[in-house]
């Protein structure tokens, strides 16, 4: 016999002791622990304006190589950062810039990718 529960607390200092009452009251198998923040929709918001912001910056970047200059915005596809194959859209400092305190209680990471196409003008 096997039955699924979900519980939720806001006090990261109970998980612990919560997490042994379980376990002392028969369970023998817990499935996972996850953390989440409160305001993720604002933090969300301000990760996307970030992502814009860089996605512009690198844009410029190419285009002053290409010795173009970046033009009006063509097309903008939101990534939802928690999907499963969004990480490649991760920059390479962020991908690298992961430690163990990301995986620690409290700490919890609400991240934005974007994929902005802009039209190329010569000057």
């Amino acid at each position: 016999m096997s039955g699924r529960f979900a519980v939720e607390s806001g006090a990261l200092d109970d998980v612990e002791p919560l997490l042994v009452d379980v376990v002392a009251a028969g369970a023998n198998e817990i499935e996972g622990v996850d953390f989440d923040v409160i305001g993720k929709r604002e933090l969300r918001a301000e990760a996307r304006r970030k992502a814009v912001a860089a996605a512009r910056t690198k844009a410029d970047l190419y285009a002053e190589a290409a010795g173009v200059r970046v033009g009006m915005v063509l097309h903008i596809e939101d990534v939802d950062p928690e999907q499963p194959g969004a990480a490649r859209y991760r920059s390479h400092a962020e991908a690298a810039a992961t430690t163990a305190q990301d995986l620690a209680p409290g700490h919890i990471v609400v991240s934005a990718a974007v994929i902005l196409g802009y039209a190329v003008a010569r000057d």
